[in-house]
């Protein structure tokens, strides 16, 4: 079975980013995790490299930083629900890259639209199905 997939964040920020992230090796289409903090935050984890003495590099997962105001909004329940969520970094500058010297990274967040669909079919529509114009099909 499928799992029915939509957009809950297109792109956000990743605030207060916490390591260096032209050495963390992270890629647009890397996977992410979303945490709910203790403080109502929203921490943004990855795996990404981190040196073993210094010099063998192995992977880790390290917390890139914080959601804003705005997107801590729209996940607080997602994440209270434990719904199944696909996050993946959609945008990524890094230092060296970047013009003002500040590394930027942004994430999308996707879900399951399961609980969100039963809630839709509790709420009665606006109008009545027998009142709505009939569908056009398209058939090319």
């Amino acid at each position: 079975m499928q799992d029915i997939l939509q957009v809950l964040i297109h792109k956000a920020p990743v605030q207060e980013l916490q390591l260096h992230i032209g050495k963390s090796g992270l890629c647009i289409g890397d996977a992410a995790e979303l945490h709910l903090q203790e403080d109502g935050r929203i921490g943004i984890f990855a795996v990404a490299k981190r040196p073993l003495l210094g010099l063998l590099p192995r992977r880790s997962l390290r917390h890139l930083g914080q959601l804003g105001p705005a997107a801590t909004a729209v996940m607080t329940e997602p994440l209270q629900h434990g719904d199944h969520l696909r996050v993946r970094i959609v945008g990524l500058t890094p230092e060296h890259l970047s013009p003002n010297g500040v590394a930027e990274v942004y994430i999308s967040v996707w879900s399951n639209t399961h609980r969100m669909l039963n809630v839709r079919a509790a709420v009665p529509s606006a109008a009545p199905t027998d009142q709505l114009p009939p569908a056009r099909v398209h058939i090319s």
